[in-house]
């Protein structure tokens, strides 16, 4: 019987990738397109398989690897009709997220290990070299005499070298995250290390017979580029170009291949587990709307590993790495323990679904608070994606459930930070898995209305109802329930504002779906009447009654009927009238083999305010 081919998850190491016969989705035809451009910046999000795109440009090009091209490229494209220049490059390759990210480190970190880069470049090409330039180098001390070494022993030669710069942007986005724009500037601009370091770098790819033949370097963003280059200026950047859009990356192809060879072998249903995928990996787009979706390759491995070598659904959806990396950038949403304009584009982005700005291919740290710069930063970053365009503008949405997740986490994270306000999602997080399982809605809606209340009282009241839409849908997708919390959607001939879909590929026996109607007062004008609440009762019950109509709704969330209590809700407070505050949530809804019929909720939330004056199922 066939061997199946493991998933090597998180594995960068091309030899090893092949030497294992490991999942590998085949990239490598772009490499033509990638010999038209001699000096290549090439962005993409985090874990989006960057770094396994440097070892196969290294596989391929290096000299020393030459008598191996057959055991590294036989059955791909590339390997089917390769490029002349395919085994012949001396290669410097640089990896910066092995450089320290401590501020009061960095420089000698940066240093040590770029120095040692160097050696071992002397080291292995040693018989390569001009005579007497492998021990020059190694005599040098430092990395910039090193480098200078090598430009100067290496022009004018024959030789070609290939410099490739993996994460080139890894440990100064910590420094910006953690120790501030000041530390980042002193690291990026004037006559930093760094900078001296792309300045020997730029040097070595200019004039006639220039030592340094290509450059490939991969990142997550231009910020860092632009600051220490001055102006992006060393490279091209291909990130947008259509050509690349999807030179790493799953296509839904790709996904749906995997389903169908790892289900069959490991017994898991392949519909489910490529529709999963798609709803908590899927639909970036890079450079146009028009650009072929795309997943996260290492969250689509870090799925089907769990399916395929744990035998179990995944407990988390999200890989913890990942998450630790956005934890991150929640500075760029505060200063001076003050929200900033950049948490209200974010706050936009959850209220609205969707930012309009024209992309930015290029700016400084010092221009983030720029709402133009930001929303590309968080394109360039991976939480948002292009949807579409709009008079001359991008129009930017969250590409999938995991980002809307991750995106979400930082509203009340933000507020936490400023204003001290308890995020409280692990008693939002029990109370959907008490309505998951009884229909309970009471609990979780008290919780809500309460942390609105109180975010409301800390913001300016004409920004009203964005906190309001903006706190639900955080608080309700970052507790992280049975539910995907869906805004803005299309059902029955109209948009619902807010939804609970149930998770029913996870949790197969959820017994509760959810659709909520908000409406809001302004906080100066009068309170809606007892004759004004029971119209706009009448009016959602309209619209309500459309969308839990909607053929596609009902299929995809197994419906069976709506609830028709009609009781009304006290802000804060339970049916049973205990707090609103459920137990800990250390249970989780374990799921049967088969899908039970599930009963719709159809709730009118009005707001006056941050005050709740309706809370109603009808």
């Amino acid at each position: 019987m066939e061997k199946m081919r493991p998933i090597l998850y998180g594995v960068a190491d091309y030899a090893l990738l092949r030497k294992k016969n490991g999942w590998f989705i085949d990239r490598t035809a772009k490499i033509r397109d990638l010999e038209d451009i001699a000096y290549a910046v090439f962005l993409r999000p985090r874990r989006f398989g960057k770094s396994l795109l440097t070892a196969i440009l290294e596989a391929y090009y290096d000299v020393r690897y030459a008598d191996r091209f057959d055991e590294f490229f036989s059955g791909t494209d590339i390997g089917a009709d390769p490029t002349d220049e395919r085994g012949k490059y001396l290669v410097l390759k640089f990896d910066f997220s092995a450089v320290a990210k401590d501020i009061a480190k960095v420089g000698d970190s940066f240093d040590a290990y770029a120095a040692l880069r160097c050696d071992t470049f002397a080291r292995d090409y040693a018989d390569r070299l001009p005579a007497g330039l492998a021990d020059r180098v190694l005599k040098a001390s430092g990395v910039c005499a090193k480098l200078n070494e090598i430009v100067a022993g290496l022009a004018h030669t024959p030789i070609k070298l290939y410099v490739i710069i993996d994460e080139y942007d890894n440990f100064t986005n910590t420094i910006l995250a953690e120790s501030g724009l000041n530390a980042y500037n002193e690291l990026c601009h004037g006559d930093g290390f760094f900078k001296q370091f792309f300045a020997i770098l730029k040097t070595a790819t200019s004039g006639t017979e220039a030592p340094v033949t290509r450059l490939f370097i991969t990142g997550v963003s231009p910020v860092t580029m632009d600051d220490v280059t001055s102006g992006f200026n060393i490279g091209t950047n291909i990130s947008l170009r259509p050509q690349f859009a999807d030179f790493t990356g799953f296509r839904h192809e790709d996904i749906r291949a995997m389903a169908d060879y790892y289900a069959p072998r490991c017994g898991f249903d392949a519909d489910k587990a490529y529709d999963t995928a798609l709803t908590w990996y899927d639909n970036y787009r890079f450079g146009s709307a028009g650009a072929p979706p795309l997943a996260n390759t290492t969250l689509v491995l870090y799925f089907f590993e769990q399916l395929v070598n744990a035998k179990v659904w995944p407990d988390d959806m999200v890989d913890e790495n990942l998450r630790t990396d956005y934890a991150k950038i929640r500075h760029l949403v505060t200063m001076d323990h003050r929200l900033n304009g950049n948490f209200h584009v974010l706050e936009n982005l959850l209220a609205s679904g969707a930012l309009e700005e024209p992309i930015a291919k290029s700016f400084q740290a010092n221009e983030l608070s720029k709402k133009e710069n930001f929303t590309s930063l968080l394109c360039w970053l991976g939480i948002t994606t292009i949807t579409g365009e709009k008079f001359g503008k991008t129009v930017f949405g969250v590409p999938n459930e995991t980002l809307k997740e991750l995106a979400a986490k930082m509203i009340p994270a933000a507020y936490a930070d400023i204003h001290q306000i308890d995020e409280r999602v692990y008693d939002i997080n029990n109370g959907l898995c008490d309505f998951a399982e009884k229909g309970e809605w009471r609990g979780f809606i008290g919780i809500l209305s309460r942390i609105v209340k109180e975010n409301f009282a800390v913001r300016d009241s004409a920004e009203g109802e964005k906190v309001v839409q903006s706190t639900l849908v955080a608080l309700l997708t970052a507790a992280k329930g049975p539910y995907l919390v869906s805004h803005e959607r299309e059902a029955g001939g109209g948009f619902y504002d807010l939804a609970l879909a149930p998770r029913l590929d996870r949790w197969p026996d959820i017994a509760h779906a959810a659709l909520i109607e908000l409406k809001y007062v302004k906080a100066g004008d009068p309170s809606p009447t007892p004759e004004q609440l029971a119209k706009i009762k009448t009016a959602a019950i309209d619209q309500l009654g459309k969308y839990s109509a909607d053929p596609a709704l009902v299929a995809k969330w197994h419906l069976c009927r709506s609830n028709e209590t009609g009781d009304s809700l006290p802000p804060g407070r339970r049916q049973d009238g205990g707090s609103p505050y459920g137990e800990p949530p250390s249970r989780r809804l374990t799921g049967t083999t088969d899908v039970s019929s599930v009963a719709l909720h159809r709730l009118v939330l009005v707001f006056h305010g941050g005050d709740v004056v309706m809370a109603e199922e009808v």
